[in-house]
């Protein structure tokens, strides 16, 4: 009696979801037109195609040119940022904000 009772009280949940259900039936799962093929249309070039500029190769630089550039670069960009009035920190700058945040953290 207590092994039937048992039983139930653990086939009741097992069967009352459906994916068991179909798993221990062997019910095979229907699926819409597998074999259907949507035919897409060709691509096509847009109309102004060969308006369009063509790549540029990419100038071939040594390394050492290469950061040349670079540090010509952020140079020039200091010296815009200088002259349009943008303050630079200096170092006494950056130590006073790092006081700052240090004492802040600690507070």
């Amino acid at each position: 009696m207590i092994k039937k009772l048992l039983m139930l009280i653990l086939f009741i949940p097992i069967f009352s979801c459906q994916s068991v259900k179909d798993a221990l039936t062997g019910k095979k799962y229907e699926s819409s037109d597998e074999f259907l093929v949507i035919k897409k249309n060709p691509l096509v070039l847009p109309p102004d195609f060969s308006e369009l500029p063509s790549p540029e190769e990419a100038k071939k630089m040594s390394r050492d040119e290469t950061i040349e550039a670079e540090i010509d670069d952020i140079l020039s960009t200091i010296k815009s940022n200088q002259s349009s009035g943008d303050k630079i920190k200096t170092p006494s700058d950056i130590s006073s904000t790092e006081e700052f945040v240090l004492d802040q953290i600690k507070n």
